[in-house]
């Protein structure tokens, strides 16, 4: 049995991201990324949920299911770059994908005790907005998933569940007036990744309680939302 995540964008690929190498837009190769800390969404998708009640009738689709598979589709109207990373200790993404560019759709097969991120963006970053997405509970299987700006932004994302918005944000930050505190290759970063409370900073702001805009912003956690297996994430 399997349930189906659909998100936005596409790809072939996996590899840590800290790990992948910078693009140019034209392809010349650019130096490897230096090493960087991602900041953590404190209570999102790969944490560990704590044990609340026991699952109703209507969980058992999501308690059932062998894996995830996630299907990302690409509306942001120009090829992006995505990666992905997974916890340690964490199984891969089915296949092992790496780095790749996103052009359409794709399907990426998430297998049960999975945790980890998608990163997408105009150029490979480990501060690329990323959906974080985990298969595992203390009280069976039921996927986690969140949309986490905590890094930074580099493209809007949105996720659904059963025709339901349930975390993302689709404004693009960049537009909206706001200077970007700290400009990297493609995203900027957010300075209050290591600001477990926020507030949001003002760039990031709009997306507060959407999308993770600081670790302990969750009101973008998605857990316990998505136990139909019909989730859909848009890029842009």
């Amino acid at each position: 049995m399997r349930l189906s995540i659909q998100l936005a964008a596409v790809a072939l690929a996996i590899a840590p991201a800290a790990a992948i190498r910078h693009q140019a837009r034209r392809g010349s190769p650019l130096p490897p990324l230096p090493t960087y800390t991602y900041g953590t969404a404190f209570g999102g998708a790969l944490d560990l949920p704590i044990p609340t009640t026991p699952p109703d009738v209507n969980r058992a689709k999501g308690l059932d299911a062998a894996e995830l598979t996630v299907h990302v589709v690409n509306s942001y109207g120009t090829p992006l770059k995505i990666s992905y990373n997974s916890n340690v200790g964490s199984p891969t993404i089915r296949g092992n994908p790496g780095a790749g560019v996103i052009s359409q759709a794709t399907d990426i097969v998430v297998p049960r005790d999975f945790a980890g991120a998608i990163f997408v963006g105009e150029t490979y970053n480990p501060g690329n907005s990323k959906i974080e997405v985990s298969f595992s509970s203390p009280q069976g299987y039921r996927p986690g998933l969140d949309v986490s700006y905590v890094d930074g932004f580099s493209v809007p994302l949105v996720c659904s569940c059963s025709g339901v918005a349930v975390t993302g944000c689709n404004i693009n930050l960049f537009t909206q007036g706001h200077t970007c505190p700290d400009q990297g290759y493609g995203p900027c970063y957010n300075p209050k990744k290591n600001v477990p409370d926020g507030p949001a900073d003002p760039f990031f702001a709009q997306c507060q309680g959407s999308a993770y805009t600081y670790p302990n912003d969750n009101g973008a956690n998605a857990y316990g939302k998505c136990d139909a297996g019909d989730i859909h994430c848009c890029i842009g």
